[in-house]
């Protein structure tokens, strides 16, 4: 192609820029044409996974234990006999469990104590309220219904008919293996109070009710007092009472209540912060004193007052960690738990035994009794709240006080005094003599001087 003039190549040139222009432009509104689809494919599907409500209903109680909190001590947290509720369900090591919970759910219904005791009312009665029990639970349950209903009624069923067995309500088979066969016992009480091993507390108290016997006398034998009983003597040895209305949720929260007993009302005022206070060895060479407080139902009643620092016997057995870590995990896990009772008696005690030295001083003391070494029990309170915010810290002002008398330096001297120069009579005696001289030297030097004179 010739061109003849130079407008006429620059026409072409016009002509040619033009077109690719709207080539362009034809582009990129196709381009933004896609994108805008895109953003309305990805904003759709964001909108339909929103939810109205808050992920965690206010009746939620039941939680996995967080990874945070788990690493320290796993095994304190997994059932090793039975599984109760859908985060361990169908475990292959829980299965020889299942055949005797189906045993007890049989003598349960062969004994008819009431006309209601029918399967059939039984599974209407947890179907009712399946939707509750679903969000009981910290996390969302993939089970049918069928299924989590037959669970609920199964496991629940279980075990009334255990705290029923226990406290001789009816009468225990002789070939019963959880009676009779000890280490099944001792595991299933450390399973039951497990916090990823609970049931709502409705379902037992809906299955309880409904299976009363004619000769169930409350409150001799409401369900309360049954599940008490029957973690009666492995919960430190404390005294298994409920004080006031528990508002309770599962076992693990009863057990809880019970633990605190009076102690809740007796902390009137509480601070978020807290002091770390010295060791037993430590405040004992400041002239702090140990005694055995006996308040007969309160473990969590330490006091601090003119020196002395008063702490209730507290007995530590082979679940011991195991229960203060799910008691500390509930609290720190439960939004409505606003004052962290357990987990600020395990900072207390944390603080205080940094050795087994400290350990073997409270075992003489009779504040601690345990079967465990002094080593183990010093290393088990070492460690024990780890990773843990105490939220409202209940002994706030009692280490204020601790450590307002360990600085003041009169007390560490009164101590030093005591014990190397009073603590027997012939170091009493020693002192006085040598007082005594003292004294008759400077009174001959003051006659000397004025004789002199």
């Amino acid at each position: 192609m010739v061109v003849e003039n130079v407008n006429d190549l620059y026409t072409m040139l016009i002509s040619h820029r033009g077109g690719n222009v709207v080539a362009e432009n034809n582009a990129n509104a196709q381009t933004s044409s896609e994108n805008g689809h895109e953003v309305e494919l990805i904003a759709s599907s964001i909108r339909g996974k929103l939810h109205k409500q808050p992920p965690l209903p206010a009746c939620t109680c039941i939680f996995r234990i967080p990874s945070v909190l788990r690493r320290h001590n796993e095994k304190a947290f997994l059932p090793n006999l039975v599984s109760i509720g859908p985060f361990h369900h169908g475990q292959k090591n829980l299965q020889v469990m299942e055949e005797i919970k189906l045993w007890y759910l049989y003598c349960l219904l062969d004994r008819k104590p009431t006309s209601e005791t029918r399967l059939e009312y039984l599974v209407e009665l947890i179907r009712s309220i399946e939707q509750h029990c679903r969000d009981c639970y910290g996390e969302k349950i993939d089970m049918s219904s069928e299924k989590f209903v037959e669970m609920m009624v199964v496991d629940g069923c279980f075990i009334i008919e255990l705290f029923r067995k226990y406290a001789r309500v009816v009468p225990s088979d002789k070939d019963d293996p959880v009676f009779y066969t000890l280490w099944m016992h001792s595991a299933l009480i450390n399973d039951l109070f497990l916090l990823e091993n609970q049931l709502p507390w409705k379902v037992l108290d809906c299955l309880f009710h409904h299976t009363r016997e004619n000769n169930d006398k409350p409150p001799a034998y409401s369900l309360s007092h049954l599940a008490l009983n029957f973690f009666r003597n492995s919960t430190f040895l404390q005294s298994t009472q409920l004080y006031g209305k528990s508002g309770s949720k599962h076992l693990l929260h009863i057990i809880r209540h019970s633990l605190l007993g009076s102690y809740t009302q007796l902390q009137l005022t509480f601070k978020s912060y807290w002091e770390p206070i010295p060791s037993v060895t430590e405040l004992l060479q400041a002239g702090v004193q140990f005694k055995i407080r006996n308040t007969g139902d309160n473990m969590l009643d330490i006091t601090f007052e003119n020196g002395v620092m008063e702490i209730p016997p507290v007995n530590i057995r082979e679940n011991g960690e195991s229960l203060f870590r799910n008691l500390i995990a509930y609290e720190q896990c439960n939004p409505s738990i606003s004052i962290s009772n357990i987990t600020s008696y395990a900072v207390v005690l944390d603080n205080l035994i940094n050795s087994s030295k400290d350990v073997d001083f409270l075992i003489q003391k009779g504040i601690i009794t345990t079967v465990l070494s002094k080593e183990d029990i010093a290393c088990f309170f070492t460690r024990l709240y780890n990773d843990t915010i105490p939220g409202y810290f209940s002994y706030a002002e009692l280490t204020k006080n601790v450590n307002a008398f360990y600085q003041d330096r009169w007390n560490r001297w009164q101590t030093i005094l005591r014990r190397d120069y009073f603590n027997n009579p012939w170091s009493i005696l020693s002192f006085a003599a040598a007082l005594m001289i003292l004294g008759m030297t400077f009174i001959q030097t003051i006659y000397t001087v004025l004789a002199y004179h």
